[in-house]
């Protein structure tokens, strides 16, 4: 395995935020369709659709990365990628336990569905997963380690939920091998800027919450890289 084209940060109607349209079977093979030969499935807080979408990355010929967006306590998003399904679901149960109880409506906040490879629900999630769980953005990427993961800040760059918004720029006390960001066009400058880090792998992926998003930012990820690792 050389180099993987891919998008990383993908969402399914396990999201709240999602599109219930947007089932596992559906982003695997719309990634399919966009050229990915990766797709890792990111739902937040939890690993759910991620059994469903290994069966139709299997289906459709193109690799799974099983991965989480975790909301840590700053309100920081995290993408945390795995090297088994088993292992993200394990992960997953630990930040459900670690999620704030409070009265949720799915009216409200959308809807949270466990779906099988057929479109069929499976089942609804109780607690809201959008929620900022109980561990720091430390904390949980040090869990991440431990289970065997790669742990990578999500959307880097953007104006809400990323170590830039919230911290004004690079963690101090926690390292990263790699880390997204939403505009690459504005990444120089924030290097330059001393905002964003310049030694460091960067992703670019479409963070689909909706079908027509999947695949409209991809990355390659070159044998070097961390994630690919994960897929041995």
């Amino acid at each position: 395995m050389t180099t993987l084209r891919g998008d990383l940060h993908v969402h399914t109607c396990l999201s709240p935020c999602a599109d219930d349209n947007l089932t596992p079977a559906i982003a695997v093979g719309m990634a399919k369709l966009a050229g990915a030969e990766l797709i890792a499935v990111t739902d937040h807080n939890s690993a759910r659709n991620l059994p469903a979408a290994q069966i139709a990355c299997q289906a459709y010929g193109i690799h799974l990365l099983p991965g989480i967006e975790v909301n840590t306590a700053e309100e920081i998003h995290l993408l945390c990628y795995f090297p088994s399904v088993e292992t993200a679901l394990e992960f997953g149960d630990i930040l459900y336990h670690a999620l704030p109880e409070f009265p949720y409506d799915p009216q409200v906040w959308g809807r949270q569905l466990v779906m099988d490879v057929d479109d069929h629900v499976l089942g609804q999630i109780e607690k809201l997963l959008t929620g900022a769980v109980r561990m720091s953005l430390k904390e949980v990427a040090e869990l991440c380690r431990r289970m065997g993961g790669v742990p990578a800040p999500a959307h880097a760059d953007a104006d809400s939920y990323s170590v830039f918004s919230v911290l004004g720029g690079w963690p101090m006390d926690v390292d990263f091998d790699l880390y997204e960001i939403k505009f690459p066009q504005r990444a120089e400058k924030l290097m330059r800027a001393g905002l964003l880090p310049a030694d460091k792998p960067l992703l670019t992926s479409s963070d689909a919450h909706y079908i027509e998003a999947i695949g409209n930012q991809m990355s390659i990820l070159e044998s070097s890289s961390p994630l690919l690792h994960l897929l041995k």
